[in-house]
C-alpha cells in the first residue's frame, strides 16, 4: 500500500515538473508569433489602416516595430516611429482621427471598426 502511494505521488510529481518545465518555452513561442520579424519601408495608405499598436524589444521581440492593422485585419510590420517620419505621422493620424471617432460616440462611417 506504502509503495503504490509513493509511486502515485512520484506520478503526480513527474506531471507537475514536466507542466511546470515546459509552461516558458510555450509561452516564448507564442511571443514570438506576435512579433514582426521584418519590417516593410513602404509607406501605407492612412485610409487603409484602422488601429495600431507598438512592438518592443524590451517585450522580448527582435525589432522595435509598429504593428499596423488594416480595415480588413492585415497586420502589417512598419519601422519604429523614431526610424521613419512617415510612420510617427501615420500613428498620429490614426490618434486624432480614434479621439474624434471617441467625440462623436463612434457614429461616423470613418469610425467603423474602432473600439471604444
Amino acid at each position: 500500500m506504502a509503495s503504490a502511494l509513493i509511486s502515485a505521488m512520484s506520478l503526480i510529481l513527474c506531471a507537475l515538473a514536466f507542466i511546470l518545465c515546459s509552461s516558458p518555452a510555450e509561452a516564448q513561442a507564442d511571443l514570438a508569433l506576435d512579433c514582426c520579424l521584418t519590417v516593410s519601408h513602404k509607406i501605407i495608405p492612412k485610409q487603409v489602416l484602422l488601429t495600431y499598436r507598438k512592438q518592443l524589444r524590451v517585450d522580448g521581440c527582435p525589432r522595435d516595430a509598429v504593428v499596423f492593422t488594416t480595415r480588413k485585419g492585415l497586420k502589417l510590420c512598419a519601422p519604429s516611429a523614431e526610424k521613419e517620419q512617415w510612420v510617427k505621422e501615420t500613428m498620429k493620424f490614426l490618434d486624432t482621427r480614434f479621439k474624434k471617432c471617441k467625440e462623436n460616440k463612434f457614429n461616423d462611417k470613418r469610425c467603423h471598426g474602432l473600439k471604444n
